[in-house]
């Protein structure tokens, strides 16, 4: 029974399989309700004795075999029970349920496999192990043992197991057959062939009833006696051992019945205590789904955003490395990239894993779920049916043993009755040897002799025989326990699992790999662990941090060259009165810069004597119009020099002072060119270079420079959003989307998520381990020590029912003179003398 519910339950856990792990922080508990027992203080005062003695033999002559025996002894029972022609058909459908596959559904290939198309390895069985990728596949055993294996486990031979139980079962009963033929043999020499008494000599004459001697002394009859009565209160302890044994036989059998119907009682309380999860699941499944699809909904952006935020970090790169070089930013950049990976990218990917849990594992099989969990719930109902009928079965094997008690006690005590009514008969024929008017009584002492013979050889045959049954017992309790450590090689791999789960405490959900295939609860907790704790602010700010020290870094790249420039633009000398200092705005347009007059307070070189206006002049650039305010006139550096006035007409007559402005002649001489022209390249460098930085910075996004759009058009190519936009985009749709996820309790999903918690945590059913050692231990304690002690109070009755029958032939020959030898007296005084053959 026990075997047929572990069975029907581990198969009822069967319909899903996978990988995964179970933390249930508090575990069901099942009813103790039943845990009562009749292990009450059934023991007789002589137990405290006998318990020493108890198991002592057969525990000395079977625990000298190893571990290994009794393995082999397992093995072989194997071996015989396989059918091997069927069992070792290797290769099976693959849509067939024997067919080895993975977690995939994908066959698994040995690499010795002959397997043709459309059929697969088969599962383990008698006959073949697990099959293994890129192994050969091996079988249990090797042929030959196939083949041996019944003459190793039933052979009539001293290596065979069943030689070695019943080698010393079959001694006992030879020797008591032997006996019971020698009794056979002397009671016919003793009462049917009188004529043997004297003439075969001194053999014969030991069978005789004819007193060999006088016996005159008290030891001669009064030993006998003694040896008798000890043999009679042999007869009486023997008796209340086997009372006791019989007694014991009984409460083991009852506690084992008791924990039988207690596993029944758990079993349909651990059924209907799994049956609640899974209705209530059933009932908020389709809910879940769409709750879950409002979460996943348009989170698609969750790994797209971050594939694209990576290409716009390596597009930023390709586009400015040679600025990020310039402006010493390259190692925060790296920074930046180095902190989205660690900090910001395993977020997605915890994210993402919650989101496609619940779309592939809740959303895309609710229907499978839901038809799973109809299909499991009528299995479960159907099992609780099944219980009632396993219970009936229990009480009606229990009723029907316990109705039995009356006639095994009566079995098992008429012997020990029947030969202590023989020796109480015999022990009147002795205490009335001597009593003419008792000496029916004294007949009886022959009859205890023979009687006691006969009972005795008899109970000696019997403690053989339970001396066999208490080997086979013993045995079997030890195979049990080879058989409980590992059950692969007897219900095969696909259920070994289950049955090696409830023998070691394992959760058959775990057993079974079943969490992965219906717990997506478990996936979204450690999602959930994993998100709760973390602050998406503080982990963009780590990306964050760096891009803006790179941003400052990029803010200076035209620092140096404005500085240069306004060193050159406020020079301020004589000869040059440059005083203008310029800031990024007014080197971009330089006619905007305040200045003191409208007119520069030089001469510009071929402006016909005239300053400039500090005006813009058209369209033209910033580059013209510096070129244009600091082209300084020259200075005469002698006499031949003047100043241009008309642009028609050269002057025919060009004088002037030394140090006078000029514009034309050999002795004007342009001291300001130089500067004119350094001011002029180095506003083209600072252009040059705030152009990069604009661009950077534009790209980059910490700011948005006015003279240019943000991003550059260069870098579109990657995004339409800056750097900096899309990692603030990204951060606040990942944060709106964790929000969603953390708020899962509060949905659908959060009550199917602890509802399935209830469901597998309910999984654990070490009860039945529980429940099985507790039935073991009635059998083979308790049950098995009544069939020792029923044992040995049959040698002890054997031995001193054989005691009596030799004494009660002594006796009847050794009393029977001093009988008669009274009686002859008595006659003799009457004048009638008898006879030899008048005395028998």
């Amino acid at each position: 029974m026990l075997n047929r519910a572990l069975s029907s339950l581990i198969l009822l856990l069967c319909f899903q399989s996978g990988n995964g792990k179970l933390d249930c922080s508090v575990p069901i508990e099942f009813s103790t309700a039943n845990n009562s027992s009749y292990d009450t203080d059934t023991e007789g005062r002589y137990d405290e004795y006998l318990n020493a003695l108890n198991g002592s033999l057969i525990e000395r002559i079977r625990s000298k075999k190893p571990d290994a025996f009794y393995q082999n002894v397992v093995n072989n029972f194997i071996m015989v029970l396989c059918d091997v022609e069927i069992e070792s058909e290797r290769c099976v459908p693959s849509d067939s349920p024997l067919a080895a596959k993975n977690s995939e559904g994908d066959c698994i290939t040995a690499a010795d496999s002959l397997c043709p198309e459309g059929f697969c390895e088969r599962t383990s069985n008698c006959y073949w192990n697990s099959v293994k990728d890129t192994e050969n596949r091996t079988t249990r055993f090797d042929a030959d043992d196939y083949a041996n294996a019944q003459e190793e486990l039933f052979g009539l031979n001293k290596n065979s197991y069943a030689g070695g139980i019943l080698g010393p079962g079959a001694i006992g009963v030879i020797v008591s057959v032997v006996l019971l033929m020698f009794w056979a043999i002397f009671f016919v020499i003793r009462y049917m062939c009188c004529c043997l008494w004297g003439s075969c000599g001194t053999l014969c004459f030991l069978c005789s009833p004819i007193p060999k001697k006088r016996y005159k002394m008290c030891a001669d009859k009064l030993i006998p006696i003694l040896f008798y009565v000890i043999a009679l209160a042999g007869v009486t302890a023997a008796a209340s051992i086997a009372f006791l044994g019989n007694e014991e036989v009984s409460v083991g059998l009852s506690n084992a019945f008791l924990h039988s119907d207690g596993l029944v009682d758990d079993l349909r309380y651990f059924l209907a205590r799994s049956r609640i999860p899974l209705v209530n699941i059933n009932g908020i499944i389709d809910y879940a789904a769409l709750d879950a699809k409002f979460i996943f909904d348009g989170t698609e952006y969750v790994t797209e955003d971050v594939s694209s935020i990576a290409s716009s970090f390596l597009g930023f790169y390709s586009l400015h490395s040679k600025g990020l070089n310039e402006s010493n930013a390259l190692s925060g950049f790296e920074s930046a990239l180095v902190e989205f990976e660690s900090k910001v990218h395993p977020i997605s990917i915890d994210v993402q894993t919650m989101l496609d849990t619940l779309e592939l594992d809740l959303y895309d099989q609710a229907d499978t779920i839901e038809g799973g969990i109809t299909s499991a719930i009528g299995q479960l109902d159907s099992f609780v049916n099944q219980t009632s009928f396993w219970q009936d079965a229990v009480y009606q094997a229990e009723g029907e043993e316990y109705g039995s008690r009356p006639t095994r006690r009566i079995m098992v005590m008429s012997i020990f009755l029947a030969s202590f009514l023989f020796g109480v008969l015999g022990l009147l024929g002795i205490f009335f040897s001597k009593s003419r008017s008792c000496s029916t009584f004294f007949g009886m002492l022959k009859i205890t002799g023979f009687f006691s013979a006969l009972l005795g050889s008899t109970a000696l045959i019997f403690a053989s025989l339970f001396l066999v049954a208490s080997f086979i017992i013993y045995d079997s309790c030890q195979i049990l326990n080879v058989v409980t450590n590992d059950f692969e090689p007897f219900v095969g791999e696909k259920v070994a699992p289950g049955a090696n789960a409830v023998f070691n405490d394992t959760n058959l959900a775990v057993a079974f790999n079943v969490t992965d295939k219906i717990d997506f609860q478990s996936i979204l907790d450690e999602g959930l662990s994993q998100i709760e704790n973390i602050n998406i602010t503080s982990s963009f700010e780590l990306v964050f941090e760096p891009l803006r020290d790179i941003q400052s870094m990029i803010s200076s790249m035209s620092d140096s060259a404005l500085g240069a420039f306004n060193q050159v633009s406020s020079s301020n000398s004589t000869t040059c009165p440059f005083t203008d200092v310029y800031t990024k705005a007014t080197m971009l347009e330089p006619w905007e810069k305040d200045r003191t007059g409208s007119y520069t307070p030089y001469i510009i070189r071929d402006n016909y004597g005239s300053a400039t206006s500090y005006g813009r002049s058209g369209s033209e650039d910033s580059g013209a119009y510096l070129d244009r305010i600091y082209n300084k006139a020259g200075t005469c550096s002698a006499n031949a020099c003047c100043i241009v006035t008309n642009a028609n007409l050269l002057p025919t007559t060009c004088i002037s002072n030394p140090l006078d402005d000029c514009d034309y002649g050999d002795d004007c001489v342009y001291s300001c060119l130089a500067l004119k022209d350094a001011i002029v390249e180095g506003h083209a460098v600072f252009l040059s270079l705030y152009d990069r930085e604009s661009a950077m910075s534009a790209d980059l996004g910490v700011i948005c420079p006015n003279t240019t759009s943000c991003p550059t058009n260069d870098f579109t190519t990657y995004s339409n959003l800056t750097l900096v936009a899309q990692l603030e985009n990204y951060k606040t749709k990942i944060s709106s989307t964790r929000d969603s996820l953390v708020s899962l309790a509060s949905t659908s999903v959060g009550e199917a998520m602890n509802e399935i918690e209830d469901f597998l945590c309910n999984m654990n059913v070490s009860f039945v381990e529980r429940r099985y050692t507790s039935v073991k231990n009635n059998i083979c304690g308790e049950s098995f020590l009544g069939v020792e002690k029923l044992m040995w109070s049959l040698w002890a009755l054997g031995i001193s029912l054989e005691l009596i029958a030799i004494l009660s032939h002594v006796l009847s020959v050794r009393l029977s003179d001093s009988r008669s030898e009274k009686y002859q007296s008595d006659l003799e005084d009457q004048g009638n003398a008898l006879v030899r053959a008048d005395i028998y």
